[in-house]
């Protein structure tokens, strides 16, 4: 993990990115009990598809195995999901926890954000962690996340509801 976090702070300073945070399992994995994750999910503040692209070029050129969407460092899986598919996930990384691990810096998504890129993708397994991330969350936050980036595409509010009402 090390390993991958001083690569993706590489990019950084190299520009090909402009800002991270660590999302999906490894970072309910800070919050919650630690669960079986597969790949590490890394939300990345780049503008365009173009910049996107590149980004894959950068690792292609220096030889990384890149299967399917994801870039292996190391032996470790990594996807990398750009904010400009959705602009929740643009904020999200911009108002990221800082964090150290083996005194390596990175950025973790706070929980009201990890919890709004949660119900985004709604899976059955998402759905089942949101219950124990409430906890920890300042509910206003949240509230005011979910009420901006709500919309039929993605109802957030709705989503939330419903998990809401399936734990009473």
């Amino acid at each position: 993990m090390v390993k991958v976090l001083k690569v993706i702070n590489a990019l950084k300073k190299a520009g090909l990115i402009k800002d991270y945070a660590i999302g999906g399992g490894y970072a309910l994995n800070y919050y919650l009990e630690p669960i079986l994750t597969f790949d590490l999910d890394i939300f990345i503040l780049i503008e365009t598809e173009k910049d996107y692209s590149a980004l894959y070029e950068y690792f292609r050129t220096k030889r990384y195995k890149i299967e399917n969407v994801y870039i292996v460092i190391g032996e470790l899986p990594v996807q990398f999901l750009p904010s400009y598919i959705h602009p929740l996930i643009a904020e999200a990384i911009k108002k990221a926890k800082r964090i150290r691990l083996k005194g390596t810096q990175a950025k973790i998504l706070r929980v009201e954000y990890l919890i709004a890129t949660l119900l985004m993708a709604f899976r059955p397994k998402d759905r089942i962690v949101i219950p124990q991330l409430l906890k920890q969350a300042d509910k206003k936050i949240l509230k005011n996340i979910i009420k901006r980036f709500s919309d039929e595409k993605t109802p957030l509010d709705k989503r939330l509801r419903k998990i809401l009402e399936s734990i009473q």
